[in-house]
């Protein structure tokens, strides 16, 4: 069972980041480093009510109280948990808190086209939807979309999109100001 649990956490950030990527092409957004953190976090975030999940199993027991709680894919593969999360973005817009938004919402999606569905209307209406196209998690159809999914990712990051140069403009700076920052408090202690 816990390799079933690695794949899917890769299928969720692959999949996440392709639409991503896909999404800064059509609307001209910039693949800002903090942009893909925030989206393989998101990602990852609806699973916290797994703790044998990858966010699960470093949640420091709060996964384990949410799924007894609310079981897994309950409220947290919802809409109504997706505007929770979301409502950080209103509170401190920044490309970390729109990608951790996105990737919440990605997770969601294709979480939605799974066998099992999801509860996307929870807590007002508790229905899961089936889609006529669905996959199994953990089957070799699952594996095939992570394979499609991330010759997407890198074809739209490096070939079509070519959103690489922003991506590591941008990781440098985040690297620069974290270099400076605890050089500045080495300074600081040092007095």
């Amino acid at each position: 069972m816990g390799s079933l649990v690695i794949l899917r956490y890769k299928t969720h950030i692959v999949s996440s980041l392709t639409a991503g990527a896909g999404l800064s092409i059509m609307l001209n957004y910039p693949f800002h480093i903090g942009y893909v953190i925030g989206i393989c976090f998101g990602s990852l975030l609806p699973d916290i009510d797994e703790p044998r999940s990858f966010i699960g199993r470093r949640s420091f027991g709060l996964s384990k109280y949410v799924k007894q709680r609310y079981g897994h894919r309950g409220i947290t593969h919802s809409l109504f948990a997706w505007m929770l999360v979301s409502f950080v973005f209103l509170i401190y817009p920044s490309f970390l808190t729109v990608g951790i938004s996105l990737g919440y919402l990605f997770h969601l999606i294709g979480d939605l086209f799974s066998v099992r569905s999801i509860p996307i209307l929870a807590p007002f209406k508790p229905v899961r939807p089936i889609l006529p196209f669905t996959y199994k998690t953990g089957s070799f159809t699952e594996d095939i979309l992570l394979y499609i999914f991330t010759f997407l990712l890198f074809y739209f990051v490096f070939v079509f999109g070519k959103l690489y140069p922003y991506l590591i403009q941008s990781t440098v700076e985040l690297v620069s100001s974290i270099i400076h920052i605890l050089m500045d408090y080495l300074k600081t202690i040092s007095k």
